[in-house]
């Protein structure tokens, strides 16, 4: 879940930790949701994956982006710079230890090569910015969409959010790796939510907290809560796993996560296929690539590896959407 490779205009809910989001708008149908939607991205995740399609969303605060390949070389940005951290001639031009993020490099640069991502606004501005597509989400039966990052670290924002949308009507979704405090949800968010895609990656809990960083347990206990709430139609529950070469698409991996939805009368879901585009992303962050499958790694994923993983859960007779 997330953003397209170039970044959008951030802004932020305005809480303690100032934590960030970003907003979008996309026309689509089941990416983010029915209809055409506005997608609220929510900076923070407690999770850490090693093929992180938004590293951007990862920290829940300010960051600074630097895109080479738009760079001029004009290099306004370190006359700008009070403390020194720009290097041209350091590959990755930005020293993030000496970075104190006052983000005067961004107002001079010229081509967009820096970027802020994350910026503060209240609530009245996001209902008021989400709510100028109303006509929009009527005609087509869209709404609004949360998404992240994890959106639900930040459940009392989510749940205004939410809570002011519904008094509109607007039918609202939140996408989410399910790693979140199943009371808070329940008393802030659940009341107003009409629908969740939700991401399962790995059955095995010593395998997710490798490569995701934690354990599974509260991730897969939140999904059979989530899930029974839907068979009781009380909402729509969309289980997503995303495909990643040798890690989530091994067929022992897809055959528990399987069995898992099987267990809980899931009857559709959501396969996501591998996307290289986090690696052009993560060095805009100097971020360091911790994820190497051969040359794998920067292909999309083969039609016929996409039609062996859908095969396993149709052979339970669930069925797959594929994004």
């Amino acid at each position: 879940m997330g953003p397209d490779a170039s970044l959008i205009d951030a802004i932020a809910i305005t809480e303690p930790r100032k934590a960030s989001l970003y907003f979008d708008i996309k026309r689509n149908t089941l990416d983010d949701g029915p209809g055409i939607r506005s997608v609220v991205f929510f900076k923070g995740c407690p999770l850490s994956c090693t093929w992180c399609q938004n590293p951007e969303s990862i920290n829940t605060g300010y960051e600074l982006s630097f895109d080479a390949e738009k760079c001029i070389g004009c290099k306004d940005c370190g006359d700008a710079c009070p403390e020194q951290a720009i290097d041209f001639s350091s590959p990755d031009k930005i020293i993030r230890d000496k970075c104190t993020q006052c983000f005067k490099c961004v107002e001079v640069c010229p081509s967009g090569a820096l970027e802020r991502c994350g910026n503060d606004i209240d609530m009245d501005r996001l209902v008021d910015k989400v709510l100028e597509d109303e006509a929009f989400f009527e005609a087509s039966g869209g709404g609004v969409t949360v998404s992240g990052g994890e959106a639900l670290m930040q459940m009392e924002s989510v749940g205004e959010l939410f809570a002011r949308l519904k008094e509109k009507d607007v039918h609202t979704l939140i996408q989410t790796a399910g790693l979140f405090n199943y009371k808070t949800f329940e008393s802030l968010v659940l009341p107003y939510t009409d629908t969740i895609y939700y991401d399962l990656k790995l059955i095995d809990s010593d395998a997710h907290k490798q490569y995701c960083g934690v354990p599974n347990r509260s991730i897969i206990e939140n999904f059979e809560k989530v899930q029974a709430l839907a068979l009781e139609s009380v909402i729509e529950v969309l289980p997503r796993v995303p495909l990643v070469p040798f890690i989530t698409d091994t067929d022992e991996n897809l055959n528990g996560i399987a069995d898992l939805m099987h267990e809980n009368g899931v009857n559709k879901m959501q396969i996501l296929p591998y996307n290289p585009i986090w690696l052009d992303k993560l060095p805009r962050f100097g971020g360091v690539q911790r994820l190497d499958f051969g040359e794998r790694t920067g292909k999309f994923m083969p039609d016929v590896e996409i039609d062996r993983c859908t095969a396993i859960f149709e052979s339970r007779g669930i069925h797959v959407h594929c994004h």
